[in-house]
């Protein structure tokens, strides 16, 4: 069988608005590259705060169908802290600066899905961290207790409630986390974003930054394919991308994802795990799966995590399905193994520090990025909070952004590639008994 690498999520989204490429020398007020949920929120924040002023979106490929277009759809408001996180007051400080933004950015989305009225399957019902194995779901009992002394909502739950409210056997031990997280169809969200830009914005797809040059009197000249912009303001929501406009290097790293989707599921499917309601599973250690039963009676399967900068080949693509029907079949085993109908690749922005990227670049040159797993929220939060600290404008939220500690520096070339791969193939086998 050839598979293709389409998102399943941007298929199902429907039909998507068409732009145009850009060329030729344009001068505008601000330029906002990147269209994913970093940019889009940044430029409909600052159509918001300048109205009058030239706004221009691009994107390398097509607005919205990138990494966004790609996510496995969580929308996080709460993290868990890891084991241990918040016992030291230095990491305990860490953990609740985080936390503001988490709580902002689950707002923020809610906030946009209910104002622009976007039919993105919102779901507000929390989602589940859950395990085989008890060992690997380390200072369990600890994590709930700290969540909810903290103003949090979180609910153990054993393997009975599991099977009740998952409807599969496979999980024993498990938290379920609320406190405003969660699930959407990431593409349909972003797809409601793009459909409900201002009209002040100028969106151009396959028009790609090739380069940017800083300008001593502020903002900078990017060069594009076939011309160039010069912005009085530019503000960078390329994420795993920003290496290649020289950006962050060796502060920033792509993961390279696959995920697949299953054709919906039959009547007699729909009995195996008693009709149950949707959710999202995830995995508290690193490597494990990521799965869920969307609102559209499909499954999600995600088990894999690579450093593969260069992305996922056409036959790579196909050995990770492979592993996608692996986990669906211990979890699913009802289903034939052609129930896979998407499968899909993406790249996730990581640092070393698990810290985001939100500051000043040079004068009028700004980026936000790399949020480590948790881009939808953050990213569309981020995005809007950059606009307004790149138009002068400052808030407790904008401050907080600004105080998070920077990405730390990564070694790279060759010696880094190898640490990489190895620590992440190291995960995937501790993680083996949870895919």
């Amino acid at each position: 069988m050839q598979v293709t690498d389409r998102s399943g999520w941007v298929a199902l989204a429907g039909d998507y608005k068409a732009f145009p490429a850009l060329a030729g020398n344009i001068k505008t007020d601000w330029l906002v590259i990147g269209g994913g949920f970093t940019g889009l929120a940044a430029a409909r924040r600052i159509a918001e705060l300048h109205p009058s002023d030239r706004i221009i979106l691009i994107d390398r490929r097509k607005l919205g169908q990138g990494a966004s277009g790609r996510n496995s759809g969580f929308a996080v408001s709460r993290e868990m802290p890891g084991a241990g996180e918040l016992d030291k007051p230095s990491s305990r400080a860490a953990y609740l600066a985080q936390a503001e933004i988490h709580r902002a950015a689950g707002a923020e989305v809610k906030r946009l899905v209910t104002e622009l009225k976007i039919d993105c399957d919102y779901d507000p019902n929390g989602y589940i961290f859950a395990v085989r194995e008890r060992p690997k779901f380390k200072g369990l009992e600890e994590r709930a207790k700290a969540i909810n002394e903290l103003g949090g909502d979180a609910k153990i739950l054993d393997a009975a409630a599991l099977k009740s409210r998952l409807g599969i056997s496979f999980y024993n031990h498990g938290l379920w986390l609320g406190g405003g997280n969660a699930l959407l169809q990431p593409a349909r969200f972003a797809k409601g974003l793009i459909d409900t830009l201002p009209a002040s914005v100028e969106a151009y797809e396959n028009t790609e930054a090739v380069k940017i040059v800083h300008e001593p009197g502020g903002g900078a000249t990017v060069a594009l394919r076939d011309g160039h912009i010069r912005a009085e303001r530019v503000i960078v929501g390329l994420n795993a991308f920003m290496p290649r406009l020289g950006l962050k290097q060796g502060r920033v790293f792509p993961i390279s994802l696959t995920a697949s989707l299953t054709r919906p599921l039959t009547p007699s499917e729909e009995d195996a795990i008693g009709r149950a309601a949707p959710w999202g599973g995830l995995c508290p250690i690193e490597g494990g799966a990521t799965v869920r039963l969307t609102s559209d009676r499909r499954i999600l399967m995600r088990n894999t995590a690579e450093y593969e900068p260069d992305g996922i080949s056409a036959t790579m693509l196909a050995k990770r399905r492979a592993w996608h029907e692996m986990g669906l079949a211990h979890r699913f085993p009802f289903l034939p193994k052609d129930a896979i109908e998407f499968t899909w690749s993406g790249h996730m922005c990581a640092s070393r520090n698990w810290s985001f990227v939100f500051e000043e670049l040079s004068q009028g040159v700004f980026a936000a990025g790399c949020y480590n797993g948790a881009g939808l929220a953050r990213g569309t939060l981020l995005g809007k909070l950059m606009a307004e600290h790149a138009s002068g404008e400052t808030s407790p939220l904008v401050e907080s952004a600004l105080r998070q500690e920077r990405p730390s520096w990564v070694p790279t070339g060759p010696f880094f590639t190898m640490i990489a791969k190895m620590r992440l193939a190291h995960e995937l086998r501790v993680a083996k008994s949870e895919h």
